[in-house]
């Protein structure tokens, strides 16, 4: 399978008129082309999904069509690949081909390592000691859009082992927070255990099941 994330350089002052021409792009693309890719866009930013082998003339196809609505393809942040060998990072999402537990091989698509470090850090600018003098009424809804922002745009496939590993690091950083803002002298895990974090302070927890299961789960069986 040929994957290819691609980025277009824009020339004309306004970006949404351009975004009219990317919409004939995916129709051209999806519903049009007799190679029958699969292409994916999230305004300008896109994949491209092909069978081995038509990769190189689907990527000339796409420079000659661009070139011809005055748009040029940015070659800089555009990648040709076999996703079997080697994963790619689109939209904040990390994607790979892996064997599951049936042996079947499928497309693996969790939230990047980037991704994820990148909420760790924003966690960290919220609670750490020089955050310590704001009140918990306070900083703690704060976090909670945070994680309920984070959470909305990534709790999709194959999210679960990620969402499970921050939900224990939120409650740890909060758990830690207050123990100092609180001056507890005793030891760190001895009050304010991760169900209280949440059903005294409200922390939030995001869902550890990915949203396919419960659809899958919740289908009649015929």
């Amino acid at each position: 399978m040929f994957g290819a994330v691609c980025r277009v350089i824009w020339k004309a002052p306004t970006k949404a008129w351009w975004l009219l021409y990317l919409n004939r792009l995916d129709w051209q693309v999806n519903d049009r082309c007799e190679l029958r890719p699969v292409r994916v866009r999230c305004a300008d930013d896109f994949g491209i999904l092909s069978r081995p082998g038509q990769g190189a003339e689907l990527q000339a196809r796409l420079k000659r069509w661009l070139t011809a609505q005055g748009l040029t393809l940015n070659e800089t942040k555009t990648r040709r690949l076999e996703v079997r060998a080697e994963g790619f990072k689109f939209l904040g999402f990390g994607v790979s081909w892996r064997r599951g537990k049936s042996g079947r091989n499928y497309p693996h698509i969790e939230p990047h390592p980037k991704s994820q470090t990148k909420l760790r850090d924003k966690l960290r600018e919220k609670l750490n000691p020089w955050t310590l003098w704001r009140a918990a009424e306070e900083v703690i809804p704060e976090v909670n859009r945070l994680l309920k922002g984070w959470g909305g745009d990534f709790h999709y496939a194959n999210s679960t082992r990620g969402f499970d590993r921050l939900n224990q690091y939120a409650a740890m950083r909060m758990h830690r927070w207050l123990w100092r803002k609180q001056g507890y002298q005793q030891a760190l895990w001895g009050r304010n255990p991760r169900e209280v974090l949440r059903a005294r302070y409200g922390l939030y927890r995001r869902p550890t099941r990915a949203a396919w299961t419960r659809a899958v789960a919740s289908k009649p069986r015929e």
